[in-house]
């Protein structure tokens, strides 16, 4: 029941309930920068991936993806530094390189805080290289290219193929490489669309990776002939959306009252 409050020309009735959702704060890295605090934000959800391996021509195996971290309600305090990992080179016969790591430091100094993606692995060349080791393994012809070095749970990635002619397939944060077959990537809510850090397949064309997908540079085939380079990472800072709740006293001048009688909303 409702009283006519003449003074204030309105009315005074029970409290009402406010509720709503403050909306999501999401930064996107594509290179290096800093991220900035939102007013109010105290802990954040994060997407790292890493760059990945370089691939091999002459006969040449593909790189391993970038390994791939995510995390939930990570305490912040301030500006965090953001470092986007690079793609590997390409090679021939040699000269390929790893990817380089993606990093979120909640502070500006290695910590327990500082969240790593490890870069993908080189490719294997053929005969008996061996593929490189990283987020995800180079594939080789050699001993395998080991993934998730060094070792986080969930795993950031995963082992490069193996074959005795050298076209191997990298591994991918989604699977392993295997023979000439590439790893899969994998996705994620925060940057929906895209798949990341797959392994580049063994003896295929030697296209690049792609620039901030993590992807392993795919393996060449004719002699003198060089390998993709590793795609570049990414990091995706999320504060995520919080919902809110509260009681607002029950007080609606004039005007609302009129609007709210005649839409029949009053009761």
């Amino acid at each position: 029941m409702t009283t006519s409050n003449r003074l204030n020309g309105g009315v005074i009735g029970a409290s009402v309930e406010q509720s709503g959702v403050t909306p999501a704060d999401t930064q996107t890295f594509d290179s290096d920068g800093t991220w900035t605090q939102p007013a109010g934000a105290t802990s954040v959800d994060v997407f790292i991936c890493a760059g990945g391996g370089g691939g091999m021509g002459d006969s040449g195996s593909g790189g391993g993806g970038g390994g791939l971290r995510e995390a939930t309600g990570i305490a912040v305090t301030g500006p965090v530094a953001v470092t986007v990992g690079q793609g590997g080179a390409g090679g021939t016969n040699s000269g390929n390189a790893a990817g380089t790591n993606s990093v979120f430091a909640t502070t500006f100094s290695p910590s327990e805080a500082t969240y790593v993606a490890t870069g993908g692995g080189r490719a294997g060349r053929a005969a008996t290289d061996g593929g490189g080791q990283g987020g995800s393994g180079g594939g080789s012809s050699g001993p395998t290219g080991q993934g998730n070095v060094p070792p986080f749970s969930p795993p950031q990635g995963n082992p490069g193929g193996q074959t005795p002619n050298g076209r191997s397939g990298g591994g991918g944060a989604g699977s392993a490489g295997s023979g000439g077959s590439a790893g899969s990537g994998a996705t994620t809510p925060l940057a929906p669309g895209t798949t990341f850090s797959a392994g580049g397949a063994g003896g295929a064309g030697g296209s690049a990776g792609g620039a901030n997908t993590g992807n392993g540079g795919q393996g060449n085939v004719p002699h003198g002939a060089y390998g993709g380079s590793g795609g570049s990472g990414k990091v995706v800072v999320q504060v995520p959306a919080v919902p809110f709740s509260f009681y607002g006293p029950g007080i609606w001048d004039m005007e609302a009252l009129y609007t709210y009688v005649k839409s029949d909303e009053w009761s």
